[in-house]
């Protein structure tokens, strides 16, 4: 496969993990990527970003401060990675599909459903590929989940429980606030999460019923002393029931303000057994098969090929794959294992728990992606020049 010619648009944080997945791929011989560019409004992080890919690649990539300047000079770019704050999303991949590139974007798609839907816009009209960072799904544990709720090893799927209750205050840069971020780790991590929900069930969420507070209005430099604190305005726990396809029941809670006791159970349970994200299959009669066995069971029956699409050269690591998939997508033209539209499904079930907590009512994943209900996010539109004024909960 030709490398395709990738430019980084965004060069900090996760950006890093990026480069990290390339060199995974360049230890195995795969070169799916030529990364030309580098694009940072921070030079010093375009320029470190540069200097890790040089590394591994060989080639110095191209230093950028601006992506109109980057798209006009740097011609041989064929696609882009986004790794930019969630209130950029929509600014940098617009443009950049209607300069005729290919969009590799970090989830969450965009900052809300209406800054989400002008980039799955502009992809139509670009015919270029749209696809989202989505990495979780593509471990080994969770690929081998996938198989053995497809073999019917829990029967049909019944509840879903995804619990993570503890504390933590430390502050989180730009992700501690809504006009960059959208919200807290609800989107933030929680896409991932509203992605696995919609991958292991391979169905369609209907409706959200959620409530969500703030107890904890600051985050610290020293957290213990609670020192070199600032006020923040994203959520710190959420409660959730989202009803699937099929009458399956998923039960989400997420909560950082908890302190003392942590836990955390993720469990899918089925009509013959379940999965615990934790110990692995269980059945009704408490037969067991651990994760590790059951990744084996899953390895052990792949055939060549579609151990290669998955696994390519036996590549594991999760965000490696996921560049990889995005390569051959561009190269072949197949449609990406995580396209757009997969994308504005997940973020919508998250911002679904903020509406349906702002309207005190359950919500319809209909009409959050159709932009029917959207009183939260209605002060961040405004802000970024989305949408309407309207009634806002915040």
């Amino acid at each position: 496969m030709e490398p395709v010619r990738l430019a980084f648009v965004g060069c900090g944080g996760i950006a890093g993990a990026h480069v990290n997945g390339l060199r995974a791929l360049w230890e195995r011989e795969l070169r799916p990527f030529e990364v030309v560019a580098a694009c940072d409004v921070v030079e010093d992080q375009a320029r470190q970003l540069a200097a890790r890919v040089a590394e591994f690649q060989g080639r110095q990539p191209e230093v950028y401060t601006d992506l109109a300047a980057m798209l006009d000079h740097a011609a041989e770019v064929e696609a882009v990675d986004i790794c930019t704050l969630h209130s950029e999303h929509h600014t940098t991949a617009v443009p950049s599909l209607e300069a005729g590139k290919h969009v590799l974007i970090e989830k969450p798609l965009g900052i809300t459903m209406r800054a989400g839907r002008l980039i799955l816009a502009a992809a139509v009209r670009s015919r270029r590929h749209l696809a989202v960072a989505e990495n979780y799904r593509r471990s080994p544990q969770e690929r081998a989940r996938h198989w053995a709720i497809r073999q019917g090893r829990i029967g049909s799927p019944r509840t879903f429980y995804w619990h993570d209750v503890g504390e933590g205050l430390g502050k989180w840069g730009w992700r501690n606030f809504r006009l960059d971020a959208g919200a807290g780790w609800v989107l933030d991590g929680g896409v991932h999460f509203a992605d696995l929900f919609r991958y292991q069930l391979g169905t369609q969420a209907q409706q959200v019923y959620a409530l969500t507070r703030q107890y904890e209005p600051y985050r610290y430099d020293q957290v213990r002393e609670r020192r070199g604190a600032w006020r923040v305005d994203v959520e710190d726990a959420a409660l959730a029931l989202i009803t699937f396809d099929n009458d399956v029941v998923v039960q989400w809670t997420w909560q950082g303000s908890a302190p003392g006791a942590r836990f955390s159970r993720r469990v899918l349970y089925g009509s013959e057994g379940c999965l615990d994200w934790e110990t692995g299959w269980w059945g009704r009669h408490e037969e067991h098969t651990d994760n590790d066995q059951l990744v084996a069971e899953f390895m052990g029956g792949l055939a060549a090929d579609e151990k290669e699409r998955l696994f390519p050269a036996g590549v594991t690591d999760a965000i490696a794959v996921e560049l990889h998939d995005f390569a051959a997508a561009v190269r072949t033209g197949a449609v990406p294992e995580v396209d757009g539209l997969d994308g504005y499904r997940a973020q919508a079930i998250c911002l679904a728990l903020f509406e349906s907590a702002c309207a005190g009512r359950p919500v319809s994943l209909a009409e959050i992606e159709r932009l029917e209900t959207e009183a939260y996010q209605q002060d961040i539109n405004q802000a970024l020049g989305l949408g309407p004024g309207g009634h806002s909960c915040q």
